[in-house]
C-alpha cells in the first residue's frame, strides 16, 4: 500500500462525486475516462464502495486475463479488498470465491468468466466492465462461431458446403481452390440462412464442432435461425448481429451495469458492443478541466522524403534510439513479424504468451520488443517503453467487420471504434500527464487512415495538434527525423523551446466534430437491439418492425445510406420468416422492403449476392437496367464474330498501352460492351471516356496511363478530375450527377501527392490500369457466353439471361462502379518522396 496514489486527480474526484450523487441506481451507467487518465483507480473505488455500502457481490471483468491480473495488481496496491477469478472455474480457490460470495471482496474477472454458456458469478449486485470501448469482440465472441478452413478444415468444408446454395458459383469455386488470387482471397459474403431456408442445415454442420467452437455454438444455437452467415477463403463466422447479452443472466439480473470507457461516443457503439438499448453517460465535469495523458510525438515513418522502403529502416533507427518497442497490429502474426523484422541483433521478441500474466518480462528488459494485437490495457508508464510502433489500420477485428466496411461500404458504423482502437494504442505508453513517447505510424493503410480530414477533425484537439503536428516533421530526410526524436526523448530546451509552442499553437485552433452521419446511428441503435433481441426468440414480424424502425431512424443522411439498406434488407428478411409461419401480410411488406433496400444500397454489389435470384425485385428504373438494355438491343441486332473479336483485341492492347491514342478509345470500346453510353466528351477539361447508363449512374474516366509509376498522383490531375462530373452533366442538360457517379483516375501510380489527398472531392477515386483490363476480360467472358445463348430468346427471357450473366460476372453496373471506386482518392495511399515538379 507504500505505493498506493497518493491523490486522486481532479477529473477523477468528480466522476466519483457526480457518481455518488446521481447514479447509484442507475441500471446502465458509462463513465468517461479518456486514454491515459486513470480508469481502473476510479472504477475500483466505486466497485468497493458498492460492495460496502450496499453490502453486494460486485464483478469488476477485463477483457483479457492478462488485464485481470493488472487490475488485481493495482487493487492490492490501493488497499482494495479483492479476489482473482480467472481460467476454468474449477481452480477457483473456495477461500476467494467465498469472499467474493459474502460481499467481503470484489471479483476481479475477464469478459469470458461473465459471457459463456455457463457463468459461475452467480447473480452479482453490480458490474464494472473495464475498457468497455474495447468490448465488442470480447462479448459477442460468446456467441460467434468463428471457424478457421486451417485449424479447423472438416467444420470449414461442412459449413461452406451447407450454404453452397446461398454462394454464386464463382465464389464458392474459389473457396475450393487451395490458393485462390490474393486479390479475391479477402472476399467475405453474407448468407441469411433463415432466408434461404438453410438454418437445419447449419445447425447439422456445426454440430461437429468441439471444445471452445462447441460452446461457442451451444450459446448461438438457440437464435440460429437470426444469426448470419460470414462465408470467406480463410474462414466463416456465424454469428448474430448484435449479442443477445438478455440471455446471460450475471448480466440481466445485476441492478447496476458500469461501463469505464476512453469515450463516450455518439454513435450508439457501447449500446451494440453490450446489447443494451439505452447506457445513461457520464461525462467528465466541465469544472473537472481537460485531462492531460502526457506528450505524443507521431512519426509518420512512410513519409520520410527520402524513404524507399516504407520506413522501415527509419523505424529500426528509432528503435535503437528508444532501447525497447511496443509493436501493436491488427493480428497477432502480424505484430510478430514486424516486431522480427525491426529488431535488432539480439533483442528478444515477446509475445502475448510472454505477459500472460505480467508485463514484468518486458518492463525489466534492458531491451526488447513486444508484438501485440491489442491496442488497450496494456499500461507502460514512465521510462518502462517510449516507443509505439503501430503497424496497420485496425479495421478487420471479425468477418462483419471486413464486411461491412468492404462489401456494404458502411465503414461509418466502424469508425468510433476504430478510431478508439488507433488512440488506445497510441496512449499505452503515455499514462499520466508527465509521460512521453514517440507513436510511429508504419504502413500505407494507417497512415491513409489518419490523413483524411474527418477522420483528423474527430480526434480531441490534443491528438489533432499531435498528429498535424508529426505529418508535417514527417516529411523530412530520415536522419533529421531521428534527430528530432533524439530531441523529444531528451525532453530539454530544445523541444520545449522550438516544439511545444507549435503544438501548443495547432492545439488553440483545433476543434473537434463528430464524422457526419453518426447522429443518425445513435437514433437507430435501440431500434437496432430490440429487433435482435426479437428475432433471437422467434417473433418475427414484431422484428421485422423493429428493423424498419432502425431503417427509418437513418433516413436523412447520405453518409448511413448503406448501414439503411442492411436494416431494410433485415426488416425484409424477417417479414419473409414471418410469411413463412403463415402471417398472410407479410410477403407484401418483405417485396417492398427489397425494393428500397435496393435503392439505398446503390453503388454496392452486396445485395444481389445475398438475396434470392428469383426473387429479386427488378425495377425499370434500378441502376442495372439501363445496361441490360443496352446490351440486348446489341444482341438482338445481331453480332458478328469476327468484328466483335477485333474489338476485343482492340480493348486489350488499347488498355495494355501508354499512349493516349490507344487507350482512351480503348476505354470507350470497353464502356460499350459494359452497355453503357460510352464517349469522349467534346471540349476542353472533359474526361476522357464517359460511361453512363442512362440517368442512373455514371463514371468520369480520365486516362494517365502513360505516367510514370514511380511519381505521385498530382495535384492538378486531381483538381481536373474534380470538376468533370460536373461538366458532364452540365453538357447533358442536367442539374447534377446522378447520385452514386464517381471520377475515375485511371493511373500506374500507386501512391498520391499529399496535397492531392487533402484536395480530392470525395467522388473522386484511384484505379489501376490492370483494373480495367480485368473488368474487359470479364466482360469479354461475358459475352462469348451471350452471343452463344441468346439466339432464340424472347425479350424478356433474354434480358433475364443477361442480367444473370453479367452479374455472374462481375460486370453489371454496380458491380463495375464498386471495382473501380475502392480507392477514393481523399484516403488514398500517400506519397512518401519529395514533392512531384506537376503538384501546381
Amino acid at each position: 500500500m507504500g505505493d498506493a496514489v497518493p491523490n486522486l486527480w481532479g477529473h477523477q474526484t468528480g466522476v466519483l462525486s457526480e457518481y455518488v450523487d446521481a447514479h447509484v441506481s442507475t441500471p446502465d451507467l458509462a463513465i468517461e475516462l479518456p486514454t491515459g487518465t486513470g480508469k481502473t483507480v476510479p472504477g475500483l473505488l466505486l466497485a468497493d464502495w458498492r460492495r460496502r455500502k450496499l453490502v453486494e457481490q460486485v464483478v469488476y471483468a477485463c477483457p483479457t486475463v492478462q488485464l485481470a491480473h493488472q487490475a488485481a495488481r493495482v487493487a492490492r496496491r490501493e488497499g482494495i479488498p479483492a479476489v482473482t477469478l480467472v481460467g476454468s472455474h474449477a481452480s477457483w480457490p473456495l477461500a476467494e470465491v467465498t469472499r467474493y460470495d459474502g460481499a467481503e471482496a470484489i471479483a476481479i474477472t475477464n469478459y469470458s468468466s461473465v459471457f459463456n454458456a455457463s457463468p459461475k458469478l452467480g447473480r452479482p449486485g453490480s458490474l464494472f466492465f473495464d475498457d468497455a470501448h474495447a468490448a465488442e469482440q470480447f462479448v459477442a465472441e460468446a456467441w460467434s462461431v468463428d471457424i478457421s478452413r486451417f485449424d479447423d478444415p472438416e467444420v470449414y468444408a461442412a459449413v461452406v458446403d451447407a450454404m453452397r446454395p446461398a454462394l454464386d458459383g464463382m465464389f464458392y469455386q474459389r473457396l475450393n481452390e487451395d490458393n485462390p488470387d490474393p486479390l479475391t482471397r479477402p472476399d467475405v459474403r453474407l448468407v441469411v440462412p433463415v432466408r434461404r431456408g438453410l438454418v437445419a442445415e447449419l445447425d447439422k454442420a456445426l454440430s461437429a464442432t468441439k471444445g471452445n467452437l462447441g460452446w461457442r455454438f451451444t450459446m448461438a444455437r438457440a437464435g440460429l435461425a437470426s444469426c448470419l452467415v460470414y462465408v470467406s477463403w480463410g474462414r466463416v463466422l456465424v454469428r448474430p448481429f448484435v449479442p443477445p447479452t438478455f440471455e446471460n443472466d450475471p448480466f440481466t439480473a445485476a441492478r447496476q451495469r458500469v461501463y469505464l470507457s476512453a469515450t463516450l461516443g455518439r454513435g450508439g457503439e457501447l449500446e451494440r458492443a453490450f446489447g443494451r438499448a439505452s447506457i445513461t453517460r457520464l461525462e467528465l465535469p466541465p469544472e473537472a478541466g481537460t485531462p492531460r495523458n502526457g506528450r505524443r510525438f507521431f512519426i509518420f515513418a512512410g513519409l520520410a522524403s527520402d524513404g524507399t522502403d516504407d520506413g522501415e529502416d527509419l523505424t529500426r533507427a528509432l528503435v535503437q534510439e528508444a532501447g525497447k518497442a511496443l509493436v501493436l497490429a491488427p493480428t497477432v502474426e502480424t505484430a510478430v513479424e514486424t516486431a522480427n523484422a525491426l529488431s535488432p541483433a539480439g533483442w528478444p521478441v515477446m509475445d502475448k504468451d510472454a505477459v500472460a500474466t505480467s508485463l514484468e518480462p518486458f518492463t525489466t528488459a534492458r531491451h526488447a520488443m513486444l508484438a501485440l494485437a491489442r491496442y488497450d490495457g496494456m499500461d507502460l508508464p514512465g521510462a518502462t517503453c517510449r516507443l509505439v510502433i503501430l503497424d496497420g489500420k485496425p479495421d478487420a477485428a471479425h468477418l462483419q467487420e471486413r464486411y461491412l466496411a468492404d462489401q456494404l461500404r458502411a465503414r461509418i458504423t466502424l469508425e468510433e471504434r476504430i478510431r478508439t482502437r488507433v488512440v488506445q494504442g497510441a496512449g499505452r505508453c503515455t499514462r499520466g500527464p508527465a509521460d512521453h513517447a514517440v507513436v510511429v505510424i508504419l504502413g500505407d493503410t494507417l497512415t491513409r487512415y489518419l490523413s483524411e480530414t474527418g477522420v483528423r477533425n474527430a480526434l480531441t484537439a490534443d491528438l489533432q495538434a499531435e498528429v498535424a503536428f508529426g505529418r508535417d516533421n514527417s516529411r523530412a530526410p530520415a536522419a533529421e527525423v531521428v534527430a528530432n526524436v533524439k530531441t523529444f526523448l531528451a525532453q530539454g530546451d530544445e523541444w520545449r523551446d522550438n516544439a511545444e509552442p507549435e503544438i501548443a499553437k495547432l492545439r488553440r485552433t483545433a476543434s473537434t466534430s463528430p464524422l457526419a452521419g453518426t447522429e443518425y446511428l445513435g437514433k437507430s441503435v435501440s431500434y437496432e437491439i430490440e429487433a435482435c433481441r426479437l428475432a433471437w426468440r422467434g417473433s418475427w414480424s414484431d422484428a421485422a418492425g423493429y428493423a424498419e424502425k432502425a431503417a427509418n431512424a437513418l433516413s436523412g443522411s447520405n453518409e448511413v445510406r448503406h448501414y439503411r439498406a442492411l436494416w431494410l434488407y433485415l426488416a425484409a428478411v424477417w417479414f419473409h420468416a414471418a410469411a413463412d409461419e403463415g402471417n398472410p401480410t407479410a410477403r407484401a411488406a418483405a417485396e417492398a422492403l427489397v425494393v428500397r433496400a435496393t435503392n439505398a444500397s446503390r453503388g454496392t454489389t452486396w445485395l444481389r449476392e445475398v438475396e434470392p435470384a428469383d426473387n429479386q425485385v427488378v425495377q425499370t428504373g434500378a441502376d442495372d437496367t439501363p445496361a441490360v438494355q443496352k446490351v440486348a438491343d446489341l444482341l438482338t441486332k445481331g453480332v458478328k464474330r469476327a468484328s466483335h473479336e477485333a474489338l476485343l483485341t482492340s480493348i486489350n492492347d488499347g488498355l495494355a498501352a501508354t499512349e493516349a491514342a490507344k487507350f482512351e478509345p480503348a476505354l470507350s470500346n470497353l464502356g460499350v460492351l459494359l452497355g453503357a453510353e460510352a464517349y469522349k466528351p467534346q471540349g476542353s477539361g472533359r474526361c476522357d471516356s464517359a460511361w453512363c447508363w442512362g440517368e442512373r449512374v455514371w463514371l468520369a474516366i480520365e486516362a494517365k496511363s502513360g505516367q510514370d509509376p514511380t511519381k505521385p498522383v498530382a495535384l492538378r490531375d486531381v483538381r481536373q478530375a474534380n470538376t468533370q462530373l460536373r461538366q458532364l452533366a452540365a453538357d447533358r442538360g442536367a442539374a447534377a450527377p446522378p447520385d452514386g457517379s464517381a471520377s475515375i483516375i485511371v493511373s500506374p501510380r500507386g501512391a498520391v501527392a499529399p496535397e492531392a489527398v487533402d484536395g480530392a472531392e470525395h467522388h473522386v477515386h484511384l484505379a489501376e490500369p490492370a483494373q480495367l483490363l480485368a473488368i474487359a476480360a470479364d466482360a469479354a467472358a461475358a459475352w462469348e457466353e451471350l452471343i452463344s445463348q441468346a439466339p432464340g430468346q424472347r425479350a424478356d427471357d433474354l434480358q433475364r439471361l443477361i442480367r444473370n450473366v453479367l452479374g455472374k460476372n462481375r460486370v453489371l453496373p454496380t458491380h463495375v462502379v464498386s471495382r473501380l471506386t475502392a480507392t477514393p482518392l481523399n484516403g488514398a495511399v500517400v506519397a512518401t518522396g519529395s514533392k512531384d515538379d506537376d503538384l501546381a
